[in-house]
């Protein structure tokens, strides 16, 4: 696979963007790619995926205040007409590597809602290490929502149904 990520910066957040629309039209968030083209930390961060100069997909990480020892995967997706065909675990593997080479954290995590017939689903529960459900949150968006946690450095410790903030991140995300 000749997959390539280059990191979202000013001259390119447009098309991270395009792509979150496409993958999740109800749910955009067009400020996080502009805070992170301006952001230096490696621990706040988005990739385009491209295969050869086409672009795919999007992946990224953030850390959350309220977990030191963990990243959080942020929009991690591929286009409807790249899937099947192995990308998706490629990148996700591939997003694992770049949390394990940074070397300050113990987990990548990730929030996600269960449905049916969902192929992320399948992809998550061969990769990750742990899943649980996450019930926090008063709101029947969230009442399928899963913790999905990989073990970087070895340490096994669920993230225990700590309370996430969710529903107010998305329903403030609609650009």
């Amino acid at each position: 696979m000749l997959l390539s990520y280059k990191k979202v910066d000013n001259n390119n957040y447009k098309i991270a963007f395009n792509i979150q629309k496409q993958l999740w039209p109800d749910e955009t968030d067009l400020r996080n790619f502009i805070d992170k083209a301006n952001d230096t930390r490696e621990d706040n961060i988005s990739f385009i995926v491209y295969l050869d100069e086409k672009p795919i997909g999007i992946t990224g990480v953030y850390k959350e205040d309220i977990d030191d020892d963990s990243l959080w995967l942020d929009w991690f997706g591929i286009l409807h007409e790249y899937r099947g065909r192995g990308y998706g675990k490629k990148v996700l593997l591939d997003t694992i590597d770049y949390c394990k080479k940074l070397n300050n954290y113990e987990y990548l995590r990730l929030d996600t809602i269960y449905w049916d017939g969902r192929p992320a689903i399948y992809l998550y529960d061969n990769v990750m290490t742990f899943k649980e459900k996450y019930t926090k949150e008063n709101n029947d968006d969230f009442k399928n929502c899963w913790i999905y946690t990989y073990s970087l450095n070895g340490k096994n410790e669920l993230w225990n149904n700590r309370f996430l903030g969710l529903t107010d991140y998305y329903l403030n995300c609609r650009d």
